[in-house]
């Protein structure tokens, strides 16, 4: 099964495209290359983090550490 690949725009800053052309260049790579691998490892370091940050301002509940020893059983 052959995977999809989609096209995204997004506008960036000049200081930013200049720093990701001198990097196409010094790497021999394509922009895109560098844009996918940019954006899987943002997702891949913050993605569990958003989408906790997420549900914490949307559920509203906040517990505190001692609470939740409590509530395992961790609590000495």
């Amino acid at each position: 099964m052959e995977k999809a690949n989609y096209t995204v725009t997004a506008k960036i800053p000049a200081v930013l495209n200049n720093r990701l052309e001198k990097l196409t260049h010094t790497l021999d790579r394509k922009k895109g290359y560098l844009i996918r691998r940019a954006i899987t490892e943002y997702l891949e370091d913050n993605e569990d983090y958003l989408l906790a940050l997420h549900r914490l301002e949307t559920k509203g509940k906040v517990f505190s550490l001692e609470e939740i020893e409590k509530e395992c059983g961790l609590d000495i």
